[in-house]
């Protein structure tokens, strides 16, 4: 019985850690704190740029320029469009519109995402971004799950999100934690849609776990 109640304690810790502004121990071993902005001054607005630009790069790097936007004709057209997104973000945070969830090791930025409240019961995933650095060591799931805190949105039913097409990667992310394909037609300030596909968690169907 011990045994039992000792067990129960520990899963129910490691299900818990996941949802509040928290530090974990990564699949490296390395402690990463999990953190939500409660101001602008709280945003690490050099690294957040940076860690938005390399980590879109590195994941479209393969893609050809003009299937990302027609209108790119050069890597630096790319980085340009990620530095005015970043500052689009962060003009949506400044009016109030944006939850912004950072992760760090250390003083280092390994990655962020923002959400906006969307239905009653949903919330719209509007961006995630981890590092090169900070990828395949649970980043990204943790920053997605945060959300869910007693003191943010506990009671979310669904998490939704746009994901380029010819992002395979990113979707296989998301489908790997939960997230599920279905019809979203929500336009996005930065893509054209017809490059999107919508993806979404369901607390029904798929109870977090850590």
């Amino acid at each position: 019985m011990v045994s039992f109640l000792y067990g129960l304690l520990s899963f129910l810790f490691m299900v818990t850690q996941i949802f509040s502004d928290h530090t974990w121990i990564d699949q490296e071993g390395r402690e990463i704190r999990i953190v939500t902005a409660r101001s602008i001054d709280a945003i690490d607005l050099t690294q957040g740029k940076d860690v938005l630009v390399r980590g879109f790069m590195l994941g479209y790097e393969d893609v050809p320029l003009t299937d990302l936007n027609p209108a790119f004709r050069s890597i630096g057209d790319v980085r340009r469009f990620y530095e005015d997104y970043f500052d689009s973000e962060l003009e949506h945070y400044k009016h109030g519109e944006l939850i912004w969830i950072q992760a760090f090791e250390g003083d280092r930025l390994l990655g962020w995402a923002t959400f906006q409240e969307e239905d009653r019961d949903a919330l719209y995933m509007n961006l995630l971004v981890v590092a090169p650095e900070g990828q395949g060591r649970g980043v990204g799931k943790q920053l997605t799950f945060s959300i869910l805190s007693p003191d943010l949105y506990p009671e979310t039913k669904e998490i939704r999100l746009l994901v380029r097409k010819v992002n395979e990667s990113g979707r296989q992310f998301y489908e790997n934690i939960g997230f599920s394909p279905f019809d979203y037609n929500r336009p996005d300030n930065f893509v054209d849609l017809s490059l999107l596909t919508g993806l979404r968690w369901q607390s029904i169907l798929c109870p977090v776990e850590s």
